[in-house]
């Protein structure tokens, strides 16, 4: 249990039910899916004598602070209040903070006891999916100023989706392999086929140190709309039928946004041609 103050969400278990309720509310489901969706999520920590009584509170102080109090939770978390449930730990822990946490407890059950406030609408979650299909091949051109200042100003790089990742809330984002070549003028997908794909994040030192460390090679190109990818600094040059991939290659990939992408590339470039 990680918890750093008396405070009602100065506590991990309590931070995690707030914003886990939160989250599913944007996502486009009822209050009543969302708790029995928690109940079962945090079984193991409802069965904590610690952290049951933590749940309970957080996720009726949550639905109050809402205006989706079920009958259910609210019952729930004021019996255990009754009980003085969680309480003893924090008096045999630190009988000075107990004594905010009873504080804090009391006014949690003065709320719980009194009309929660109109019920709050929510934005649901625009969920972005990327077009690109697996086995699309790009030619990117740098054009930024840093780029400008390496000697990579206007020259070309490419890649091609391997697979599709998620990224919070769930957009769904490619996937790609980086070929280890630079050219002043593109190339044909041809020319592509016998060229390895470029190490992502970590340097060479990395693997000379560690010989039989896999290597990572995926990028994950992180965006949340389509104005976010920069089109005309890219070509598509067509598909392949089957995306070569790496035996013994690390499944994980590094992930970077667009608008750090020119300068984490340019670097990455420079460290391994």
């Amino acid at each position: 249990m990680g918890t750093w103050g008396a405070k009602l969400y100065q506590d991990d278990v309590a931070e995690d039910v707030r914003s886990q309720f939160r989250d599913l509310l944007q996502r486009g489901k009822t209050t009543e899916e969302i708790t029995k969706q928690m109940i079962d999520d945090y079984s193991d920590e409802i069965g904590d004598p610690d952290d049951g009584p933590i749940f309970w509170f957080a996720l009726a102080d949550t639905q109050w602070n809402v205006g989706r109090l079920t009958p259910e939770v609210r019952e729930r978390a004021l019996e255990l209040l009754e009980k003085g449930c969680d309480l003893p730990r924090w008096q045999e822990e630190d009988p000075k903070l107990a004594v905010a946490r009873k504080k804090v407890l009391e006014e949690l059950q003065q709320r719980l006891n009194s009309p929660q406030p109109p019920e709050k609408k929510f934005s649901l979650y625009r969920i972005y999916k990327c077009e690109w299909k697996t086995g699309d091949v790009f030619a990117y051109q740098f054009n930024s100023d840093y780029a400008k200042e390496k000697g990579f100003y206007q020259k070309y790089i490419y890649f091609v989706k391997a697979l599709e990742g998620q990224w919070h809330p769930g957009h769904v984002v490619p996937v790609v392999y980086f070929y280890k070549k630079l050219d002043d003028v593109i190339s044909s997908v041809d020319l592509l086929a016998d060229i390895e794909y470029i190490p992502q994040f970590y340097k060479p030192g990395v693997y000379d140190r560690n010989p039989d460390r896999k290597k990572s090679l995926l990028l994950t190109l992180l965006n949340t709309s389509a104005k976010v990818i920069p089109k005309k600094q890219l070509t598509f040059l067509g598909n392949l039928n089957k995306v070569r991939r790496v035996d013994n290659e690390d499944t994980g990939s590094y992930k970077v946004n667009w608008n750090q992408f020119e300068t984490y590339m340019v670097d990455n470039f420079i460290t391994w041609l």
